[in-house]
């Protein structure tokens, strides 16, 4: 795992950290044995771990390290077909980066100290989630902006470079338009050395602006020198591959990240978070929810709220299941009439009135889970079928043991949100109260989904 550090004094430090990701296998322990005596297999071990939270007791499981997210997924599809569909696969499609802080008890923008020892980093926090008035590292921010030589109504990969344009976060403006189209991209590339950021801000930087500059440097066979990043490696976005996804009733399409090694690329037309809620409330969310800032911003805040709720996983040694297809409970209909009525909604009285209030509930929904201790494996657990808390009407009991995964994620998010909301009531400049604004903005969002 390769960590870039922001000192306080401006300079960058890369470490390389010794640690591999690894997916779990449960199953019968005869065929576990059998599936670590494989090639394919042969860095693994048995470990304890509890398959589902909420189980009081823990199962032996094969651990088997694996040397990045393609080669989990392919693995765990080998393990599939080869033992015929039964064994059951856990953390396989955890995001490596995401698992390594989990793993590490870090987070993004975190304040560190780090000891290298031989290939291994140790690692001291010196910070907290809870924190309200953390201070960012100084960060170096530019944004970029590229224009064609356009042949038709809008730009293609196929127009020639026209001009590029980094502006800085000093006032300083680099225009590059004379030379060839070899001549600009070389002196893209010695701006980024000179201005050196750590944050690159784009319009359609992961659908146009980066797979445009490979395009063409590629063409003009430079692609070899195409480096805007810290890292060596030049930039290679030959095409983007995005995604749809199906999303409060709609079906939605976000394009694939443009990353630059060692620095933050931030499209801001295919940012999430930071539309509404700016480059605070994106940082708050990659540090509360444990989320690398670059996959925070591009994130559904459902995703950014799962990353939560994984963390609590970890930390109690829950596996995740791996294409989990759970059905829900079965219902007669009068049960689910009960169970699946939706919200109650009061016709209000048509007419003209006077003294007219209103009541508003804060974060309702997330602050009943919290309170009431729901979740998917709390509510009808099989070690509280006596509990004295109970679903109303429906009479489900609700376990008295074990805090869940979801009160235990929104926790954090609800306290601080709270925090957020008094201090910046209290806050008398307008650049602190915009600050906490944006930040509890953000984590708004991230509890909507709850």
């Amino acid at each position: 795992m390769v960590v870039w550090l922001k000192k306080p004094d401006g300079k960058c430090v890369r470490l390389v950290d010794e640690w591999k990701p690894r997916i779990h296998v449960a199953g019968e322990y005869l065929e576990l044995l059998d599936l670590a005596d494989r090639l394919y297999a042969a860095n693994s071990w048995f470990i304890e771990r509890y398959e589902k939270p909420g189980d009081g007791k823990r199962s032996r499981v094969l651990e088997v390290e694996v040397g990045g997210d393609r080669e989990a997924v392919s693995l765990a599809t080998r393990i599939q077909r080869q033992g015929n569909y039964k064994f059951r696969l856990f953390d396989v499609d955890i995001p490596a980066p995401q698992m390594y802080l989990y793993q590490k008890d870090l987070f993004p923008l975190a304040f560190v100290e780090a000891e290298v020892t031989g290939e291994r980093v140790l690692w001291s926090l010196k910070d907290s989630r809870e924190t309200i008035d953390y201070l960012l590292p100084p960060l170096r921010k530019i944004g970029l902006q590229v224009k064609t030589k356009k042949n038709g109504s809008i730009q293609c990969f196929n127009d020639e470079l026209d001009s590029v344009r980094i502006f800085r976060d000093d006032g300083e403006t680099i225009s590059i338009g004379s030379g060839d189209e070899a001549e600009k991209i070389l002196t893209l590339m010695r701006g980024f050395r000179e201005a050196d950021p750590d944050i690159v801000l784009t319009e359609g930087g992961d659908s146009f602006i980066f797979p445009y500059l490979t395009r063409r440097a590629h063409e003009l066979e430079i692609l070899d020198d195409l480096v805007l990043g810290r890292e060596p490696s030049p930039l290679r976005v030959y095409e983007v591959h995005g995604h749809s996804y199906f999303s409060y009733g709609k079906i939605l399409y976000r394009e694939t990240a443009a990353r630059l090694f060692g620095r933050l690329h931030i499209d801001e037309t295919n940012a999430f978070i930071s539309n509404d809620c700016g480059l605070e409330g994106l940082f708050e969310v990659a540090r509360t929810c444990i989320v690398p800032v670059q996959r925070a911003s591009r994130a559904t805040i459902g995703t950014n709220m799962t990353s939560l709720q994984l963390y609590h996983a970890v930390k109690q040694d829950v596996l995740i299941p791996w294409n989990k297809n759970e059905p829900e409970e079965w219902k007669d209909g009068d049960e689910l009439v009960v169970a699946d009525r939706g919200g109650f909604v009061y016709e209000p009285e048509a007419g003209i009135h006077d003294e007219v209030g209103e009541v508003d509930f804060s974060s309702l929904y997330p602050m009943v889970m919290l309170k009431e201790n729901l979740s998917g494996e709390t509510v009808k657990c099989e070690c509280c079928m006596g509990s004295t808390i109970r679903v109303p009407e429906l009479g489900y009991n609700i376990c008295q043991r074990w805090q869940g995964i979801v009160p235990r994620s929104l926790d954090i998010l609800l306290r601080k949100r709270m925090l957020y909301q008094k201090f910046k009531n209290e806050a008398a400049d307008p650049p602190t109260k915009e600050r906490l604004e944006q930040r509890q903005a953000a984590l708004k969002w991230i509890l909507v989904c709850s």
